[in-house]
């Protein structure tokens, strides 16, 4: 069997073909380049799949923005509560400020020995700075940075793609600024990962780059960080309402939690700003698949017989259309549900045959430890109290 490119790219990345968009380009310099652009909403979303340069084929992956996700949980009665999981290897925790505007990022063209031939900028969803009727994302960069040497050199010497935040009432967004446009760095991406807070400001004072304010630096505890990350919401929603109805002057922070060489991205919004977000983007996510996963477990349905009855349920609140977008998340979120509710229905048997109280839990983890893995028992004791209602 002939395997293509795109088929490796899919294999490597496991996206499918669908996210997968194909561009051909010639980059400022004039190197022909060409291959795939993804996306799909996630922590890919943006990445270049590099299949040919220069009239050489090629497989080079080139990381974009990560996609940041808000660290809530949903608790038994649906509300959102922050979660925020602190490794124990984090050596700094800090809230920054978050700009609104438009991702510019800097990334190399190599040659296949890995030698940078050319530095280019892009937007998320471009393989490169074009003309385009939605902004002069060329014009606005010449401006608000005539010399991109430092960038350049920065990329190539610390073997980096950077990521910008192009922001200013010239170019508008929902924050209203005073200031006309800047350009603030606010992510280096080595290895596919956000270097932490530490590299990044070697980065951006080793070659005079302005960085993203840091709001308040924290301890690494995750009660604290619950705290802290509450606090910041009221305290950056009083400052919008403060500039008046349907004024916008803070978009939010970014929470960043960095090991010694590498970072985590939290986002933290005031919530008139989610809410905003949240309609505007709306469309089908895990939470709402898992969902109508429930209300089928609890219409007792037998999930035996497959997953095709979940796709007609969501087909009766979404468009169909919308709804085959997102198959694949369906089916993996239909997969994760079963085998979960076969893992509770497992540990519902071993404790109802056990003859002991479910509250009485330092009884019951002796009970069930034998039959689990030490790395299971967090689970195990988490579900027995869900279960239950132990405590």
């Amino acid at each position: 069997m002939n395997t293509t490119l795109l088929d490796q790219i899919i294999a490597i990345t496991e996206v499918s073909a669908k996210h997968w968009q194909p561009f051909d380009a010639t980059s400022p310099g004039g190197i022909p380049f060409a291959g795939y652009l993804c996306r799909q909403e996630s922590d890919k979303l943006g990445m270049l799949a590099v299949t040919r340069l220069g009239g050489q084929e090629r497989l080079e992956f080139i990381p974009a923005m990560p996609k940041i996700h808000y660290p809530y949980i949903q608790d038994r009665e649906g509300r959102l509560q922050v979660s925020i999981p602190v490794p124990i290897n984090i050596v700094d925790a800090r809230f920054t400020v978050k700009l609104d505007g438009t991702a510019i990022i800097f990334y190399p063209l190599t040659d296949a020995q890995g030698q940078v031939l050319e530095v280019v900028a892009r937007t998320r969803l471009l393989p490169m700075l074009m003309p385009s009727r939605w902004g002069d994302w060329l014009g606005l960069l010449a401006d608000v940075l005539p010399n991109r040497a430092p960038v350049e050199a920065a990329v190539r010497e610390q073997h980096v793609v950077l990521v910008f935040e192009l922001w200013g009432y010239r170019n508008p967004h929902l924050v209203r600024y005073e200031q006309p446009l800047a350009l603030t760095l606010h992510t280096a991406i080595r290895h596919r990962k956000p270097v932490s807070h530490q590299r990044l400001a070697d980065i951006a004072q080793r070659y005079g780059l302005a960085l993203a304010p840091t709001l308040e630096a924290a301890a690494p505890d995750a009660a604290g960080l619950a705290v802290a990350y509450r606090r910041w919401q009221a305290r950056l929603e009083t400052e919008n309402q403060a500039a008046g109805q349907d004024v916008f002057v803070q978009e939010g922070a970014i929470l960043v939690l960095s090991t010694v060489e590498t970072a985590t991205y939290w986002k933290c919004k005031p919530p008139s700003i989610e809410e905003i977000h949240w309609q505007a983007g709306q469309h089908i996510s895990k939470e709402i698949v898992r969902q109508a996963l429930l209300k089928l477990l609890e219409n007792g349905y037998d999930f035996a017989a497959g997953g095709e009855d979940v796709q007609a349920t969501l087909e009766g609140d979404y468009d169909p259309q919308q709804v085959a977008a997102e198959i694949e998340m369906i089916n993996r979120t239909y997969l994760d549900f079963v085998i979960e509710i076969q893992r509770q229905a497992w540990l519902r048997s071993l404790v109802d045959s056990s003859g002991l109280n479910p509250h009485d839990l330092p009884a019951l983890m002796r009970h069930l430890a034998p039959h689990y893995p030490r790395k299971e028992m967090g689970w195990v004791y988490a579900t027995v109290k869900t279960l239950y209602g132990a405590g």
